[in-house]
């Protein structure tokens, strides 16, 4: 699901369904890219965002994670020292974090503006 929604968003899928549903048909794929090539970061690397970086690297992406425990990495995942590491040089990130104190409001303005 997680790497659906990469390729939806970086393919545009949303805004097109929506035109074509308007009656409009764009052949042309601008301001549309492929996902291969892209990194993507993975804040909170256990089981989940693991097996998500792994499927994200068969589809050609760089994956970096954050965690706040050191973890040996999948593949060839890359761990990052901080959480502004990670925005900073992610094109997608994705959250597999628990809900807990210190994770509430874990991204908010100041962490979009990183990105």
């Amino acid at each position: 699901l997680i790497i659906g929604n990469i390729v939806g968003l970086s393919r545009r899928i949303g805004e097109c369904t929506m035109q074509m549903h308007r009656g409009a048909w764009f052949k042309q794929a601008v301001g549309c890219y492929e996902i291969r090539g892209k990194t993507l970061g993975v804040v909170g690397y256990g089981h989940i965002g693991a097996q998500v970086s792994v499927l994200a690297e068969s589809m050609g992406m760089h994956v970096i994670y954050y965690d706040t425990i050191p973890k040996l990495s999948m593949g060839n995942a890359t761990q990052v020292a901080t959480l502004d590491d990670l925005l900073s040089q992610s094109d997608f990130v994705s959250l597999h974090v628990p809900k807990l104190p210190s994770t509430k409001n874990m991204i908010g303005k100041e962490q979009f503006a990183k990105m």
